[in-house]
């Protein structure tokens, strides 16, 4: 008896990432006292979350990609196997032995759904449906089972469909090459407030130690503007309590060293810089958020990492 094939989607995956990242709050959970590796845990925790979920979603993209460059060659293929006097049902079982890149196993899906005397309006609307988030495959699928259900000849019309297709595709393509030169001006600005964040930081710092800046009045350069909330329970110190937890998970600093302060704002800036420029990246160059995933992880954990380096060798 054969076993039926794991089939992971979108809930699968959210589902196992949830499961794991609960085991590592329980973990994290007994290590609370130690807030370094409390704050650790709690960070491998939304990145098992993350991660996996991310790179389903950009396989799944890539995947419709591909299946949307092949599509005109299934339709031509199509229209030509007709044209040799074939069934629509004929035509498509002679497919199914072609290869069309990731579109191949839709292909054989029909064909096996067909050989299994499902009628040809309920195997094609399977079709659709498994490329729902293509509008493009969608839409062309759609015309020909209402061309099949009139009657119609459809060979010239899939043929126009093959056209049509791999035209928007080529229009896609040329605007992707002229969105890449706007994309690599997000990477170079998100570089840039990098750079510019350590430099200042660095100048912050050692800013109290330049000769004449101690007769400065007003300017508490030096000093950390949440000393005050050392050990305070205020509401308004939340943020600040935040920042202390950030230090000692990272090893800024005592709290009340200015140093404690600007690492830990300047971390979450650069973060939230990379992740919302991530995204807008993706929109820009693919119309697409979850292409964005791919440039918020890059420049999301590049930025962390070389945050954390530049920390721990002492520049900042």
């Amino acid at each position: 008896m054969k076993g039926k094939k794991l089939e992971l989607n979108e809930k699968g995956i959210l589902l196992i990432s949830s499961i794991l990242f609960f085991i590592i709050l329980i973990l994290a959970s007994f290590t609370y006292q130690n807030i370094a590796l409390f704050v650790n845990l709690i960070i491998i925790g939304v990145m098992v979350i993350i991660l996996p979920y991310s790179i389903f979603k950009f396989i799944k993209f890539q995947n419709l990609r591909n299946c949307e460059m092949n599509f005109p060659n299934f339709l031509r293929d199509i229209a030509a196997a007709k044209r040799s006097g074939l069934t629509l049902i004929q035509a498509i079982k002679t497919c199914a032995a072609s290869d069309y890149g990731a579109l191949t196993p839709h292909v054989v899906r029909l064909n096996n759904q067909l050989s299994w005397n499902i009628s040809l309006k309920e195997a094609l609307d399977n079709f659709r449906n498994k490329l729902k988030d293509s509008q493009i495959i969608s839409q062309s699928i759609l015309a020909i089972s209402q061309i099949e259900e009139s009657g119609g000849k459809s060979e010239d019309i899939l043929d126009s469909l093959a056209d049509n297709v791999e035209g928007i595709k080529e229009a896609e393509l040329e605007k992707s090459a002229l969105m890449n030169q706007h994309i690599m001006a997000v990477y170079a600005i998100f570089f840039i407030f990098l750079g510019i964040s350590i430099a200042l930081i660095a100048f912050l710092l050692k800013f109290p130690q330049i000769p004449g800046t101690e007769e400065l009045p007003g300017i508490p350069f030096g000093q950390s503007p949440c000393k005050a909330c050392i050990g305070s329970s205020y509401e308004a110190c939340s943020i600040c309590h935040f920042y202390f937890v950030i230090c000692e998970a990272f090893r800024f600093g005592k709290k009340e060293n200015a140093r404690c302060y600007y690492n830990a704002i300047f971390l979450l800036m650069i973060i939230i810089e990379g992740v919302f420029s991530g995204l807008i990246a993706g929109q820009i160059g693919s119309n697409s958020i979850a292409a964005g995933l791919k440039h918020s992880l890059i420049m999301g954990i590049t930025g962390f990492l070389t945050f954390i380096i530049t920390a721990e060798i002492g520049i900042i």
